[in-house]
């Protein structure tokens, strides 16, 4: 990695730990470059301010999210709604876990009512749904979904998605559980699979086929 990227991550790094800290009104740019290392000059040169070093934290981590839905559906065709919800689910729970702190951030401010929010997010959530919606229905035309309701099941794939980061404080605290952790991160997806093949999953005797698709 050259300088002017590792600078560029440094302020990234930065402003993310300290936006998730302290909330973004409060930390200053001065705060940023203190963290980072840097000169205020530089989040200047590359981010113009800190608006802009806010919206580039957002569309960043939301162009990765999004191509990571995007790599999972192309192969949809191959290898079925089944496998494919949980290779979708698999990669962003493990996309969240090694972005932690910007999904923390992201996920706090989504629950704001910004010009953020209706300009830059709403765009990207409006994807997300609408591939979440596409596995779901194709899944049901396959006869292995249950007939749900896509648009409601799809509000309770972003809860469950979203618990780890949400509740990170709360399962720290009470539960003594550090949502970050690989170990919790597999744990917590092998339950949401359970829980998907008692409320989604259609219980057929095809199921050995279906476990040698998987396979594949």
């Amino acid at each position: 990695m050259n300088r002017p990227t590792q600078t560029k991550e440094a302020i990234l790094e930065s402003a993310l730990y300290l936006f998730h800290l302290k909330g973004y009104h409060a930390t200053s740019i001065r705060d940023i470059a203190h963290k980072a290392k840097v000169n205020s000059a530089n989040i200047a040169y590359y981010f113009k301010n800190k608006q802009g070093l806010l919206e580039y934290c957002f569309t960043a981590y939301l162009e990765a999210y999004i191509q990571l839905l995007e790599k999972n559906l192309v192969q949809l065709d191959r290898i079925g709604a089944q496998k494919g919800l949980l290779a979708i689910l698999t990669d962003v729970f493990e996309f969240q876990r090694k972005n932690f702190l910007a999904a923390s951030f992201i996920y706090g401010e989504s629950a704001l009512d910004s010009n953020l929010n209706r300009e830059v997010l709403s765009t990207y959530y409006m994807k997300e749904n609408s591939y979440f919606q596409y596995v779901l229905e194709k899944g049901i035309k396959e006869g292995i979904f249950r007939k749900i309701q896509p648009a409601i099941f799809t509000l309770q794939i972003k809860g469950l998605l979203s618990a780890p980061i949400i509740h990170a404080h709360y399962a720290r605290e009470v539960l003594h559980v550090y949502t970050q952790e690989k170990y919790y991160t597999d744990k917590y997806r092998d339950e949401i699979c359970l829980f998907l093949e008692h409320s989604l999953f259609v219980k057929r005797d095809i199921q050995e086929e279906l476990l040698y698709n998987v396979s594949i």
